[in-house]
């Protein structure tokens, strides 16, 4: 008898450990694959802004880029959600006006246009003012967020002012013009 329960046991504990293998594999599946054969990859330096086209607005300084799970050192708070989604790459850069204004901008290279949708639902929502920039886009506050193709992309202005607004989607239309459709 004693030895029946514990086959049982093995066999429970064999089952348990299958179920947990399959699970974890199932939940960062997002994060190890593609669906079709990888793009070379765009420098996401170049999807910047030419300062040219901002009229006093600059860099404030070097911009911070990730890739993979060094997403954790670059963000604070976050960035389970967007490895869970399937993140590729971020770059993130703050601007400043010759008034002294700053912009925040986040750029996220998802793995896939479904994965850049998903990060965008659970950022936007369904709030905020849908403007016309990507193929997804609103303004709520002094935040724009927007995707396009493989990209999720946010700026904050820091002031509901409508000179800030106004520079987010300026911002946010020379970005989107910079992003390469996605096949």
């Amino acid at each position: 008898m004693e030895h029946r329960v514990l086959k049982i046991k093995r066999i429970l504990c064999s089952l348990m450990l299958s179920i947990f293998l399959l699970w974890s594999i199932a939940s960062f599946s997002p994060v190890f694959s593609q669906d079709k054969e990888p793009r070379p990859e765009e420098p996401l330096l170049r999807l910047l802004p030419p300062e040219s086209d901002l009229k006093g607005w600059k860099l404030d300084e070097e911009p911070q880029t990730a890739e993979g799970i060094g997403l954790f050192e670059l963000i604070n708070g976050g960035a389970e959600e967007y490895l869970k989604e399937g993140f590729a790459r971020a770059l993130l850069a703050t601007y400043r006006s010759s008034e002294g204004k700053l912009i925040s901008l986040d750029i996220y290279q998802m793995l896939s246009p479904e994965s850049a949708k998903s990060i965008q639902r659970k950022k936007a929502g369904d709030r905020g003012k849908k403007v016309s920039v990507g193929e997804e886009a609103s303004v709520e506050d002094y935040y724009l967020n927007f995707r396009k193709g493989a990209y999720q992309v946010t700026l904050s202005g820091y002031d509901t002012r409508k000179e800030t607004v106004e520079w987010l989607l300026h911002m946010a239309r020379l970005i989107a013009e910079r992003i390469t459709p996605s096949p």
